[in-house]
């Protein structure tokens, strides 16, 4: 894959947790638990998270070994292989601490290799 097509996979991903926390502002645990269709839309995005990730070199993930890209893949092989073991709890646990911290180390990624070129 070329260097600007792994760019696309990684903006994938940072517009994915965009995505989730536009789907779940304003929500508490109780709210989010209850909502089936916000479970279902998070989970799909956590699912492209993953195929995203597959796409992204292995020296860009040498790279940025800070990042959590197992982690991601993790989610992903979880929620599609072990569906019905998805707790809302640990969906919502991974939306407010996980994905913040994702979302600023890809958008620093981004930059930083927009300066590299």
């Amino acid at each position: 894959m070329s260097p600007r097509q792994w760019r696309f996979c990684v903006q994938d991903i940072l517009e994915a947790t965009r995505r989730i926390q536009r789907y779940v502002a304003g929500m508490d645990l109780e709210r989010f638990a209850d909502d089936e269709k916000t479970q279902d839309a998070v989970v799909r995005q956590f699912i492209l998270m993953g195929e995203a990730v597959r796409h992204i070199p292995s020296q860009i993930v040498r790279k940025y070994d800070y990042i959590s890209w197992q982690d991601i893949r993790a989610m992903r092989n979880f929620t599609v292989h072990v569906y019905w073991g998805v707790e809302p709890q640990t969906v919502w646990t991974t939306i407010l601490e996980d994905l913040p911290v994702l979302a600023e180390e890809l958008q620093a990624l981004l930059e930083r290799e927009r300066e590299e070129q």
